[in-house]
């Protein structure tokens, strides 16, 4: 369950992805959201629905502009680059996980700018 639709996105967030892409990417962003509040956003109260796809819209942007850049860069980060000959080194192998740790930071920051008020979604202890 996508927790934001094109009509929002398109509307209210004004996003430029195109309808199919957005599908795609809330899709994936979605299951970032249930991993991030280990499945409570799924029963959020009401007063979180805009928050949930609020977020929603932003993961989706943010997770197809880090794909968009790991392909760009074979999923390595930019090492060295020189301006007069335009040449571009890129780190890769054992060194992509700082890639996807930094990726994966990107992710909760955002979740934690929207998912934490009124409710508390991320909240990991006990609930009272």
């Amino acid at each position: 369950m996508a927790y934001a639709n094109w009509d929002f996105y398109n509307r209210t967030w004004r996003g430029s992805m195109t309808a199919q892409a957005f599908e795609r990417w809330s899709a994936r962003a979605s299951l970032e959201i249930d991993r991030a509040t280990q499945g409570r956003a799924a029963t959020a109260s009401e007063s979180m629905r805009d928050a949930l796809a609020l977020c929603c819209c932003e993961l989706a942007d943010t997770m197809l502009q880090q794909d968009e850049a790991a392909i760009a860069t074979g999923g390595g980060n930019v090492a060295g680059e020189s301006v007069d000959g335009y040449s571009v080194t890129y780190r890769g192998g054992a060194e992509t996980g700082s890639l996807q740790d930094t990726a994966d930071a990107a992710r909760l920051h955002i979740c934690r700018k929207y998912l934490c008020r009124p409710v508390n979604l991320l909240y990991t202890g006990v609930q009272p």
